[in-house]
């Protein structure tokens, strides 16, 4: 039996399949950047911060959404911890909100921001049973919310079922076909 696969597992194979064949497989330690631990830093601020309740405000914000702060969700297979959760009862509805310590990308999100909600809002459906029709990005260096659908989750399972394959049958995958993403990568030494 695989160990529990988890949103880090789901964003490294989208970043560079390698990584999780050099953290899974390998069991190598992975370090982080400066930009990583700044972002870190943020996000823990974020959580300890008392208007961390106003973050969601649009036409259609309900403040009668429950609201749950680093939640962490686990299944049999799967485990994540969640910035926050916001339960709409009414509709038996749940909506993710993850914190981003940057500015809004020129593309509304990047892969691997949707890969992590759809990753949430997988899990929040089989631990909850709530329906996760959407999720938020906050963006707080530009200030910006967005809005993801969540829909359509094909990508995310084929991601997923990959990831274990790497892990399963210890397969060293091909490396990232974007050059940039080795230079910041603590294993480029290996490649």
């Amino acid at each position: 039996m695989i160990p529990k696969i988890t949103a880090a597992d789901i964003i490294n194979y989208a970043y560079d399949p390698r990584i999780v064949y050099f953290t899974r497989v390998l069991k190598l330690p992975q370090t982080k950047s400066a930009k990583q631990k700044k972002g870190l830093e943020k996000d823990f601020s974020f959580k300890k911060d008392s208007m961390r309740n106003k973050i969601v405000k649009s036409k259609n914000y309900n403040p009668k959404l429950k609201r749950f702060y680093d939640l962490s969700l686990e299944t049999e297979e799967f485990a994540t911890r969640i910035d926050c959760l916001m339960i709409n009862e009414q509709f038996r509805e749940a909506y993710p909100l993850q914190l981003k310590y940057s500015k809004k990308p020129r593309c509304i999100f990047y892969l691997t921001q949707k890969l992590q909600l759809m990753f949430e809002a997988m899990l929040i459906e089989k631990v909850t049973g709530y329906k996760v029709p959407y999720g938020y990005i906050k963006y707080t260096l530009s200030n910006d919310l967005v809005k993801v659908p969540l829909d359509d989750k094909s990508e995310l399972y084929k991601t997923i079922e990959k990831v274990k394959e790497i892990i399963q049958k210890e397969i060293f995958p091909p490396a990232t076909k974007y050059k940039k993403r080795l230079i910041d990568n603590c294993y480029k030494r290996f490649y």
